[in-house]
């Protein structure tokens, strides 16, 4: 065996060793600003901010996917080439493409206002909601759908998500 490829052997072997024993550690035991106590000493306003900044990443891509079939629509809509029923169609996915802006808008506001930070995307639906500063638990859970439920009523099958 040449020398390049065991300098290629020994280090993909150390590699994959250290990616295994990383993959099995306890997530709690990864932390880096932790005392001996075990309390976190990382700034809580700075997990909020990137967790707001995840969840505005997230809300523009979603924007960005609705605004490309709004264009495609749009497009549609103003092709000569076209036929009516075609630009018929467009049009009502047009409406509804702006229905469930409005109505994401308004379940965005409500769920600000209950205090968690989220995403939200409505397609074909479903409405799906992913919660980026709260715990990931039932009640959690339940409140954003209750929310959920009183801002949209019983029109979508409600996702909800954390992150």
């Amino acid at each position: 065996m040449n020398r390049q490829a065991l300098a290629f052997l020994t280090m993909f072997s150390l590699i994959l060793m250290l990616s295994v024993y990383y993959v099995t550690l306890p997530t709690d035991t990864t932390s880096v600003m932790t005392t001996e106590s075990g309390e976190d000493l990382s700034d809580p306003k700075d997990a909020q901010e990137g967790k707001e900044n995840e969840a505005e990443k997230l809300q523009e891509e979603i924007t960005s996917k609705q605004e490309a079939e709004v264009k495609k629509q749009s497009d549609i809509v103003s092709d000569t080439q076209s036929s009516e029923e075609a630009k018929k169609e467009a049009l009502e996915t047009l409406e509804t493409l702006k229905d469930e802006e409005q109505q994401k808008t308004a379940l965005k506001d409500t769920l600000q206002k209950g205090g968690f930070v989220c995403a939200i995307e409505i397609t074909e639906g479903t409405c799906k909601i992913n919660v980026f500063d709260s715990e990931d638990n039932e009640a959690n859970a339940k409140k954003v759908m209750d929310l959920a439920h009183q801002t949209l009523g019983q029109k979508y099958l409600i996702e909800v998500t954390f992150k």
